[in-house]
Protein backbone atom coordinates (compact mmCIF):
# COMPACT_ATOMS: atom_id res chain seq x y z
CA UNK A 1 0.00 0.00 0.00
CA UNK A 2 1.21 3.78 -0.85
CA UNK A 3 0.90 5.57 2.58
CA UNK A 4 3.79 8.21 1.60
CA UNK A 5 4.91 10.19 -0.71
CA UNK A 6 8.27 8.10 -0.77
CA UNK A 7 6.02 5.20 -1.41
CA UNK A 8 4.53 6.62 -4.38
CA UNK A 9 7.66 7.68 -5.77
CA UNK A 10 9.59 4.32 -4.91
CA UNK A 11 6.42 2.61 -7.22
CA UNK A 12 6.57 5.59 -9.88
CA UNK A 13 10.52 4.87 -10.41
CA UNK A 14 10.91 1.21 -10.27
CA UNK A 15 7.84 -0.84 -9.31
CA UNK A 16 5.93 0.77 -12.31
CA UNK A 17 8.33 0.47 -15.22
CA UNK A 18 9.13 -2.83 -13.89
CA UNK A 19 5.71 -4.33 -14.56
CA UNK A 20 5.25 -2.15 -17.63
CA UNK A 21 8.55 -4.09 -19.05
CA UNK A 22 7.11 -7.69 -18.21
CA UNK A 23 3.52 -6.55 -19.19
CA UNK A 24 5.47 -6.07 -22.71
CA UNK A 25 7.26 -9.07 -22.89
CA UNK A 26 4.04 -11.19 -21.73
CA UNK A 27 2.11 -9.76 -24.65
CA UNK A 28 4.65 -10.52 -27.28
CA UNK A 29 5.38 -14.30 -25.76
CA UNK A 30 1.49 -14.45 -25.68
CA UNK A 31 1.56 -13.32 -29.18
CA UNK A 32 4.33 -15.89 -30.37
CA UNK A 33 2.24 -18.44 -28.66
CA UNK A 34 -0.77 -17.58 -30.67
CA UNK A 35 -3.07 -15.85 -27.63
CA UNK A 36 -4.29 -12.17 -28.19
CA UNK A 37 -1.09 -10.08 -26.57
CA UNK A 38 -3.96 -8.54 -24.73
CA UNK A 39 -4.94 -11.32 -22.33
CA UNK A 40 -1.70 -10.76 -20.55
CA UNK A 41 -2.63 -7.51 -19.21
CA UNK A 42 -5.26 -8.93 -16.94
CA UNK A 43 -4.88 -10.42 -13.46
CA UNK A 44 -5.09 -14.13 -13.13
CA UNK A 45 -6.37 -14.71 -16.57
CA UNK A 46 -3.01 -13.75 -17.79
CA UNK A 47 -1.71 -16.42 -15.72
CA UNK A 48 -4.75 -19.02 -16.36
CA UNK A 49 -3.27 -18.43 -20.42
CA UNK A 50 0.13 -18.37 -19.82
CA UNK A 51 -0.11 -21.92 -17.65
CA UNK A 52 -2.58 -23.19 -20.87
CA UNK A 53 0.50 -22.21 -23.14
CA UNK A 54 3.18 -24.21 -21.30
CA UNK A 55 1.08 -27.39 -21.07
CA UNK A 56 0.59 -26.96 -17.05
CA UNK A 57 -2.83 -28.62 -15.61
CA UNK A 58 -5.53 -26.49 -14.64
CA UNK A 59 -4.54 -27.98 -11.00
CA UNK A 60 -1.64 -25.81 -10.83
CA UNK A 61 -3.88 -22.28 -11.45
CA UNK A 62 -6.64 -23.75 -9.10
CA UNK A 63 -4.06 -24.54 -6.22
CA UNK A 64 -2.02 -20.97 -6.92
CA UNK A 65 -5.79 -19.00 -6.67
CA UNK A 66 -6.60 -21.20 -3.40
CA UNK A 67 -3.22 -20.32 -2.07
CA UNK A 68 -3.60 -16.35 -2.97
CA UNK A 69 -6.97 -16.22 -1.09
CA UNK A 70 -5.97 -18.20 1.83
CA UNK A 71 -2.66 -16.02 2.38
CA UNK A 72 -4.98 -12.91 1.54
CA UNK A 73 -7.43 -13.93 4.14
CA UNK A 74 -4.91 -14.82 7.10
CA UNK A 75 -3.15 -11.57 5.89
CA UNK A 76 -6.72 -9.25 6.48
CA UNK A 77 -8.44 -11.21 9.87
CA UNK A 78 -6.99 -10.25 12.94
CA UNK A 79 -8.16 -12.72 15.20
CA UNK A 80 -5.78 -15.46 13.49
CA UNK A 81 -2.23 -15.94 15.78
CA UNK A 82 0.86 -15.43 14.22
CA UNK A 83 2.14 -19.23 14.34
CA UNK A 84 -0.78 -19.84 11.69
CA UNK A 85 -0.24 -17.29 9.71
CA UNK A 86 3.59 -17.48 9.55
CA UNK A 87 3.32 -21.85 9.10
CA UNK A 88 0.81 -21.00 6.24
CA UNK A 89 3.05 -18.50 4.97
CA UNK A 90 5.77 -20.78 4.83
CA UNK A 91 3.86 -23.41 2.78
CA UNK A 92 2.57 -20.95 0.38
CA UNK A 93 5.79 -19.65 -0.69
CA UNK A 94 7.18 -23.06 -1.00
CA UNK A 95 4.58 -23.91 -3.06
CA UNK A 96 4.56 -21.00 -5.28
CA UNK A 97 7.93 -21.53 -5.70
CA UNK A 98 7.88 -24.55 -7.06
CA UNK A 99 5.26 -23.96 -9.11
CA UNK A 100 6.50 -21.29 -10.77
CA UNK A 101 9.61 -23.13 -11.67
CA UNK A 102 7.67 -25.76 -12.81
CA UNK A 103 5.62 -22.99 -15.11
CA UNK A 104 8.79 -21.56 -16.08
CA UNK A 105 10.93 -24.41 -17.32
CA UNK A 106 7.38 -25.92 -19.04
CA UNK A 107 7.43 -22.23 -20.82
CA UNK A 108 11.10 -22.29 -21.85
CA UNK A 109 10.59 -25.50 -23.13
CA UNK A 110 8.02 -24.52 -25.52
CA UNK A 111 10.44 -22.15 -27.18
CA UNK A 112 13.33 -24.58 -27.20
CA UNK A 113 15.34 -22.39 -24.51
CA UNK A 114 18.52 -23.58 -22.56
CA UNK A 115 18.57 -24.21 -18.52
CA UNK A 116 20.73 -21.19 -18.31
CA UNK A 117 17.58 -19.36 -20.05
CA UNK A 118 15.19 -20.60 -17.67
CA UNK A 119 17.49 -19.88 -14.73
CA UNK A 120 17.08 -16.14 -16.09
CA UNK A 121 13.47 -16.34 -16.26
CA UNK A 122 13.37 -17.13 -12.97
CA UNK A 123 15.50 -14.89 -11.00
CA UNK A 124 14.55 -12.00 -13.56
CA UNK A 125 11.44 -12.55 -15.35
CA UNK A 126 11.29 -8.69 -16.37
CA UNK A 127 14.53 -9.26 -18.47
CA UNK A 128 14.29 -12.41 -19.76
CA UNK A 129 10.18 -12.20 -20.58
CA UNK A 130 10.93 -9.38 -22.61
CA UNK A 131 13.99 -11.09 -24.79
CA UNK A 132 11.19 -14.33 -24.89
CA UNK A 133 8.91 -12.24 -26.26
CA UNK A 134 11.16 -9.99 -29.11
CA UNK A 135 13.81 -13.17 -30.10
CA UNK A 136 13.38 -15.20 -32.98
CA UNK A 137 12.28 -18.30 -31.22
CA UNK A 138 9.27 -20.42 -32.56
CA UNK A 139 6.22 -21.97 -29.80
CA UNK A 140 5.83 -25.13 -30.58
CA UNK A 141 3.44 -26.56 -28.00
CA UNK A 142 3.66 -29.12 -25.93
CA UNK A 143 2.65 -32.31 -26.19
CA UNK A 144 -0.26 -34.03 -24.46
CA UNK A 145 0.10 -37.19 -22.58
Amino acid sequence: MIDSIEDLLYFLLFSLPLCITLAIGEWNVLKKAGEKGWKSLIPFYNLFISHHIAGMSHVWFILEIIFWIVETVLAIVPAVPDWLEISCGIVIAIFTIVSEIIHLNKLCNCFGKPLSFKIGMFLIPEVFMVILGFDKSVYTAPKKH
